[in-house]
């Protein structure tokens, strides 16, 4: 069976599209709670002058950040643990971003996989790339 060199072509490009597609839906950046009580995270994407509103994140539980927001984007997140905030730079998240896969590839880099950001409790973070399997996934939700 030939094929020609029209339909291989329509295939490399089916193909190209449809990986493209594959990383408009990665919420690659996921806070988890390791921590004995809810906490409170906000963060500090490149593209935006201001913090993300806050959101709640309970003990035992991940939240996503945002819809393509990559660990090397955040320029810093805080965390509301009881009375005390806690607060991570830019340096510091370049350095939780090494523990991620993809993390020092320019630009938007769909293909690689999540990046999870460990709040361990009293002001103690890490970043790992699989997903914690004590950790529960939790979705944001509107308040309705």
């Amino acid at each position: 069976m030939a094929y020609d060199s029209l339909s291989i072509m329509r295939t490399f490009i089916l193909f190209g599209f449809l990986w493209a597609l594959s990383g408009c839906d990665a919420w690659p950046t996921v806070v988890g709670n390791r921590a004995e009580s809810n906490v409170t995270v906000q963060y500090l994407h490149q593209d935006y002058d201001q913090w993300s509103a806050p959101f709640t994140v309970k003990s035992g539980f991940s939240m996503p950040l945002a819809l393509a927001h990559w660990i090397p984007e955040i320029r810093g997140i805080r965390i509301k643990d009881g009375q005390r905030t806690y607060s991570w730079s830019a340096t510091t998240m370049h350095r939780l971003a090494a523990a991620c896969p993809g993390s020092d590839l320019p630009g938007r880099a769909y293909f690689v996989g999540d990046c999870y950001l460990i709040y361990l409790g009293h002001g103690r973070i890490k970043a790992v790339a699989e997903r914690p399997g004590d950790l529960l996934p939790e979705q944001m939700s509107s308040g309705s």
